[in-house]
């Protein structure tokens, strides 16, 4: 009940706060309901079609926020407590895939002793942080400002470390015998490959190349990036991928660049540290390490 009114309350929004919770809008609003019926008074109105905090909302809402911030801070750090030297690690299935897995020994052999657990989940937003001592995510500046708005991300500290500069990727036997692009017009002769997680990258990367209405071949859609590399190195299309992820298959010749000059992109990748790891050595040491990727 809590929870569904503290997220509900903070963005206004009953839709909103069922996306952060991953339930329905009727749990949300259900749950808001039987709070209010224990409570005697109502916590939420209309203000027109946007929800609007009642004067009791009002009263209520800052103190259950705390409270929530506080317990999650609160349980990680017992669970910090049973697990002596481990750093629990969160990242996309494709930046762990393509990046940090590939690099990872070189950390774990400046911390010798220390275990890592690395979690993968799809969230973008949809996640505790406290739940880690570290997390990566991808955020575009307008991402950030909305950070501290979220329960259970105030405190959070953050860095950058890698733009996500992307470009079309493909391999080679898809470009031999004459069939090299020019320009990004060219990729309308193949299929595109795109992911369910990133589904607007082709569509903004055509746009700032000068193909805004380019009508691909074909077109595949798989549920990561990482698939759509994958499939682009079995030959069944192009896909978009940051260089920086690819850089042992772009140097072994799995896949090549057509426009090696043409990147897009307004994305960063950051490390997400809580509170309760910012004395932590094994957290500091991993973003520090990050920081110098």
């Amino acid at each position: 009940m809590l929870r569904a009114f503290e997220a509900a309350g903070r963005l206004l929004s009953v839709t909103h706060a069922a996306r952060e919770l991953s339930v329905t809008q009727s749990a949300v609003s259900h749950q808001i309901k039987a709070l209010e019926e224990w409570l005697g008074v109502a916590l939420v109105g209309r203000d027109g079609r946007r929800l609007a905090l009642t004067t009791p909302g009002a009263a209520l809402l800052p103190g259950i926020t705390s409270a929530l911030d506080l317990m999650a801070q609160s349980t990680a750090g017992i669970e910090r407590l049973t697990r002596r030297n481990t750093l629990v690690v969160n990242a996309t299935a494709t930046l762990a895939s393509q990046w940090l897995i590939p690099r990872l020994a070189g950390f774990c052999a400046q911390m010798p002793g220390l275990d890592v657990q690395l979690v993968t989940t799809a969230g973008f937003m949809d996640f505790e942080p406290a739940q880690y001592d570290v997390s990566i995510r991808c955020f575009a500046d307008a991402d950030l400002a909305a950070l501290p708005e979220r329960s259970g991300w105030r405190d959070v500290s953050l860095g950058a470390f890698i733009p996500d500069k992307l470009t079309p990727v493909c391999s080679p036997a898809l470009l031999a015998d004459g069939r090299a692009v020019a320009s990004p017009q060219g990729l309308a002769r193949f299929t595109l490959l795109h992911s369910r997680s990133t589904p607007l990258v082709w569509q903004q990367w055509l746009g700032e190349a000068g193909a805004p209405d380019l009508q691909p071949a074909g077109d595949l859609v798989f549920d990561h990036v990482h698939l759509s590399v994958q499939a682009a190195i079995q030959g069944l299309g192009v896909a978009l991928g940051n260089p920086r992820f690819l850089g042992d298959a772009l140097a072994s010749g799995l896949l090549v660049m057509p426009f090696a000059d043409v990147l897009s992109g307004d994305k960063t990748f950051y490390w997400l540290r809580p509170a309760r790891a910012a004395q932590d050595p094994a957290s500091v040491a991993f973003c520090d390490w990050l920081s110098a990727a």
